[in-house]
């Protein structure tokens, strides 16, 4: 890591100083007796959350990209958009981004983007394209301009770029009371480029994951004196990165952040569990109605590994004792509960949007504006 890659992760084990959840150990427990829901006894610890960012850097670090005299070498966020196409936000040294859409068919083109400035495309196809075991290399040309662009991408490192997230978080201090508001990485970008082949909702939603983490984290290094409110503005689609999203909410609650899903956003699936981290959580109504779950703005669901359901997995299992643990610690004695409730509310692949009685049941929405 550089220096500054080091001082980053010093201030992401800053802010979760103290973040142990749990009493329990991670070692297996002898089961005397059926177990009908998890125990809330994982601890979350600095030693983990170091081996997540370490083992996710490595993807952040994946890329190069040469293009009109610069080296674009970090990667900020990451869209998949198909099965062979990913969109990635790049920075050089001198804190320049670009956009820069890889299209891995065999016959393709590449889209570049810096926002309201200019797009242009390369082929990026197999032609123009040297495989090697560990990276590929593209050598093409712009379209518009003739310009030489070389793209260096790690093969194994690749199908993850899109498991970054995609959310941007901006903070906006008024008076010792700092917003951070979230935004799409990616709207300016499919508006430009494919304009009414993409709807307004998917142009204005956002994953979370290291990227989520790692700007938080640097937030609250500079605003830590300061009272401060995560306010989702945008369509949050859920978590591509579980674990290091418990990370990521764990973070908010030890440092006192307010949540809130503006009349603009809405959270679903990991969406709702940073929202429900939230000393003080509110839901500002897209529409004045007391049947909340019409406006669709806080959701839920169950999740699945490969062909198995998450209740197939016996409530031993690592997996639901995280989640009993991180619900316990944002929701109290309802926690466990509200986990158990996720489970049954809809299936992996669906959705089912929070009614007023169960928010108020669990605890979850403290406060319902206009």
């Amino acid at each position: 890591m550089t220096s500054y890659r080091k001082l980053l992760l010093a201030s992401s084990l800053m802010v979760l100083a103290g973040c142990n959840s749990g009493s329990g150990s991670d070692s297996k427990t002898t089961i005397t007796k059926q177990v009908t829901k998890p125990a809330a006894d994982y601890n979350f610890n600095n030693e983990e959350i170091t081996e997540l960012y370490i083992n996710r850097d490595k993807v952040l670090n994946s890329v190069n990209f040469y293009y009109n005299g610069q080296v674009y070498d970090r990667v900020l966020f990451g869209e998949e958009l198909d099965d062979n196409i990913t969109v990635i936000r790049l920075m050089d040294k001198y804190a320049e981004t670009i956009d820069l859409m890889i299209n891995r068919n065999e016959e393709a083109e590449c889209i570049i983007y810096s926002d309201n400035q200019y797009s242009d495309k390369f082929d990026c196809g197999k032609e123009v394209q040297s495989v090697g075991e560990e990276t590929t290399v593209i050598q093409s040309k712009s379209v518009n301009d003739h310009t030489p662009i070389l793209v260096e991408y790690n093969n194994e490192d690749f199908e993850y770029l899109s498991h970054i997230g995609s959310t941007v978080l901006t903070a906006i201090n008024e008076y010792d009371q700092v917003d951070i508001e979230t935004s799409a990485a990616f709207k300016n970008f499919l508006r430009d480029n494919f304009g009414q082949d993409v709807s307004e909702r998917d142009q204005n939603s956002s994953t979370l994951g290291i990227s989520t983490f790692i700007q938080l984290a640097n937030i609250v290094q500079i605003y830590q004196d300061y009272s401060m409110m995560l306010k989702f503005d945008n369509i949050i689609n859920g978590s591509v990165d579980d674990d290091v999203n418990m990370y990521t909410g764990l973070m908010i609650r030890n440092n006192y952040i307010a949540t809130m899903v503006t009349k603009n956003g809405s959270v679903f699936s990991g969406g709702t569990d940073l929202f429900s981290a939230g000393v003080e959580r509110t839901l500002e109504r897209k529409a004045p109605t007391n049947a909340i779950e019409l406006n669709k703005q806080v959701g839920v669901h169950s999740w699945a590994e490969d062909d198995k359901t998450a209740k197939e997995f016996p409530f031993t299992d690592l997996s639901h004792r995280k989640q009993a643990t991180y619900f316990k610690t944002m929701l109290g004695d309802e926690g466990v509960d509200f986990y158990m409730y996720t489970l049954d509310s809809a299936p992996a692949s669906g959705e089912h949007w929070v009614t007023k009685k169960e928010s108020d049941k669990y605890n979850l929405i403290h406060n319902i504006v206009d």
